[in-house]
């Protein structure tokens, strides 16, 4: 199951921001070992240099035979890898930590309604039914990209006003541009107006929670409780199994990490940053993705992963791969 940034629809969405990435075999000794997304990056005299964020993704071979393949893309420019996981090919092809690892909630979606709330924790499911006894009206529809969005914008005001980091204004328009079945929103009115919202982004089995936003009567009333697990509900009956919530940051925002535990969610610590030295190579040429006739964003802003969004942290240099037709097949499930 690829996270979102190994995902063809990550790749279209860099495409459309004019950005290039590709997919890349891994290969080791004529063995297909698997397949990596690498976005390029402009580095300034550095040249254009290659990030893979959240891989390598190895179906297969030995730790030597692995290693031999991240050496062999080097020769693609690639110099720095955002880990999915701790692995010993790493270090063995040449690759030194720089970051450790950050750690992510992931929320199973199998089994049926009642088994997804008992995973809840006590606490979070109280604050359930507390949502569910307030009177709210649930919507969902997709989203399909369509700038100065209600949802984003009240996010954006909030983010402003709070002084937090969130992702990057231009992904859910690049996302739901890209795929427009791909992005799926729910919120919750009270009295006729919005008073919490969430975005999804569904790929493959995996589904990715984007963004949210909850104004005074949502957090009183816990709407956003509500709306994750009506989302959770409705991504796990369409055949999505696991639900990617985002990085969990107890000490920065302990109160977000603790509704992502107490909703059920596993945490799982990545493989950290690592760079291959000498940081160097012959700058890459390489075609950039077809953008959209209007810009979506300053390209210049850093697309940070959906791991970490502060600007000054390292981690902000993750992205993923372009959209591929081998792929395509794997997400006619949309409804």
């Amino acid at each position: 199951m690829l996270p979102l940034q190994q995902h063809p629809l990550y790749g279209k969405a860099v495409g459309l921001m004019g950005r290039h990435s590709e997919i890349v075999p891994l290969c080791a000794n004529g063995a297909d070992l698997g397949e990596a997304q690498i976005v390029w990056r402009d580095m300034g005299p550095l040249g254009i240099q290659g990030l893979l964020p959240r891989g390598p993704q190895f179906e297969a071979g030995t730790p030597d035979q692995q290693a031999e393949a991240l050496r062999s893309l080097s020769g693609h420019g690639l110099r720095m890898i955002e880990a999915e996981a701790p692995h010993p090919a790493l270090r063995a092809a040449g690759y030194v930590q720089v970051l450790t690892p950050a750690h992510m909630a992931e929320l199973p979606l199998d089994g049926t309604k009642a088994d997804r709330r008992a995973r809840a924790h006590p606490k979070w499911r109280a604050s359930l039914r507390k949502a569910e006894a307030a009177g709210l009206k649930l919507r969902t529809q997709p989203y399909r990209g369509q700038p100065g969005h209600w949802l984003l914008d009240r996010e954006a005001a909030a983010r402003k006003t709070k002084g937090y980091h969130g992702l990057p204004a231009v992904l859910p328009l690049a996302l739901g541009q890209a795929d427009p079945n791909a992005l799926r929103m729910f919120w919750a009115e009270k009295a006729g107006e919005p008073v919490a919202g969430m975005l999804f982004v569904r790929h493959g089995q995996v589904a990715t929670y984007l963004t949210g936003w909850t104004g005074q009567d949502g957090r009183n009333c816990c709407a956003h409780h509500l709306l994750m697990m009506t989302a959770a509900d409705w991504l796990a009956a369409r055949g999505h199994r696991r639900l990617d919530m985002g990085q969990v940051d107890t000490r920065a925002a302990s109160g977000l990490a603790r509704f992502k535990i107490g909703s059920g969610a596993a945490v799982r610590a990545l493989g950290g940053s690592w760079l291959r030295l000498p940081f160097c190579g012959r700058p890459r040429k390489v075609h950039t993705g077809k953008a959209m006739s209007k810009p979506l964003n300053p390209l210049d802003t850093p697309f940070s992963s959906l791991a970490a969004h502060d600007k000054n942290d390292p981690r902000t240099l993750r992205k993923p791969r372009p959209a591929d037709d081998r792929a395509a097949a794997n997400d006619r499930s949309r409804s």
